[in-house]
């Protein structure tokens, strides 16, 4: 059964839309997002993999009690932001006024999001590094996972260094550890939980479970450490993990850069149908994507959703991102249910040159007369 936050009006919220100016390359973006999967394409250096963490920072230093709109209450939201924003993006020297767009003279971005009940969170952000105006009248959210597009199932270890030492990672990759550390649910499993889980675990062959720090797939092969496995087992592995102790849960969020990384076709199909699982179960997935065939068959999903398994049907939305022309800073973004609305396809394009490319190839192949 579906069950989107926007069919149940007392259920938290999930992210509505998002608008964004002079950040990175946002000169001036909406984006109004699906209750399901959104996908966001392009060419490498569009600013995908930053609105992903920009949107993973709000939920998750936006979320918080309604308060009494104090002056203290504020300078804490500001505080929170900051921290995270440094954290997330790792500017350099933690001056996260280089996040703002580049240009002559001080300079501030600003970012708004709205959630599904109505509320909003939004903050503004000087190029010397100052957030202000930071509100949020949100109120609590579930929990937002960030899987980053390495795997960290075989991350032994990884929280405590994190702490005591300066690693080269950004805090989505402790934040991920510390999710993934967390025990699995007490009892026996729900259906809904087992839908999920199953077939991940049919195709890593075995069950999930954590000792003394470090993680193993159990199954007919014995129990095996899993910096033994492959790192697509590793990533479904992980996937599996979160939704089993209760991370992933209806209203929650999942962010997800690059998910087809080092994954066969096979693992790929299997990953596509488990997006489109989670997201009818209530999860608002996000995804950065390269992949035809992961983006090809989400957008087969939303076109035939009809014709799609009962577990499979959620509302897809694709976000191209594409560098405006030489005269212009910034991207521009096209949005759509489909592939075919996106104006600018870059894996679509290239496909399509591989066709032609071997056409080619062809024609000079043959004997001439």
């Amino acid at each position: 059964m579906n069950m989107h936050a926007e069919n149940q009006p007392s259920a938290p919220a999930i992210l509505k839309s998002a608008s964004i100016k002079k950040f990175g390359l946002f000169s001036d973006e909406t984006l109004a997002f699906s209750s399901g999967v959104n996908v966001f394409i392009g060419k490498n250096g569009c600013g995908k993999s930053h609105l992903l963490k920009l949107l993973y920072t709000i939920v998750k230093e936006g979320a918080a009690p309604a308060g009494n709109g104090s002056v203290l209450e504020a300078e804490r939201l500001d505080n929170r932001l900051a921290s995270k924003l440094a954290g997330v993006f790792r500017p350099e020297g933690d001056h996260i006024g280089r996040l703002v767009q580049r240009g002559a003279g001080r300079r501030s971005a600003e970012i708004s999001a709205e959630f599904t009940n109505g509320n909003t969170c939004g903050f503004k952000l000087s190029s010397l590094d100052k957030i202000s105006d930071a509100k949020s009248n949100v109120g609590p959210l579930q929990e937002a996972a960030f899987l980053p597009s390495r795997e960290v199932l075989a991350f032994e270890g990884f929280i405590a260094a994190y702490k005591k030492r300066e690693l080269s990672f950004d805090e989505t990759f402790y934040d991920i550890c510390v999710a993934l550390s967390a025990g699995q649910l007490r009892g026996k499993r729900d259906s809904s939980l087992d839908r999920l889980v199953k077939p991940l675990e049919e195709e890593i062959r075995g069950k999930v479970s954590l000792s003394a720090g470090r993680f193993y797939v159990t199954g007919n092969d014995g129990s095996i450490e899993a910096h033994l496995l492959s790192e697509g087992w590793r990533k479904l592995a992980a996937l599996a993990q979160l939704i089993i102790n209760g991370t992933l849960t209806r209203n929650g969020f999942l962010f997800w850069d690059e998910p087809e990384a080092n994954l066969n076709p096979k693992m790929v199909v299997q990953l596509s149908e488990t997006l489109l699982r989670l997201a009818n179960q209530g999860i608002q997935v996000f995804v950065v994507s390269h992949d035809y065939l992961l983006t090809t068959r989400l957008s087969l999903a939303s076109e035939y959703q009809n014709e799609m398994p009962e577990d499979q049907r959620c509302a897809v939305k694709f976000f191209g991102l594409a560098r405006r022309g030489s005269d212009e800073k910034g991207v521009a973004i096209s949005s759509g249910s489909r592939l075919a609305d996106i104006a600018d396809n870059p894996i679509l394009a290239e496909y399509t040159a591989l066709y032609d490319y071997e056409g080619s190839l062809f024609e000079k192949a043959q004997p001439s007369n």
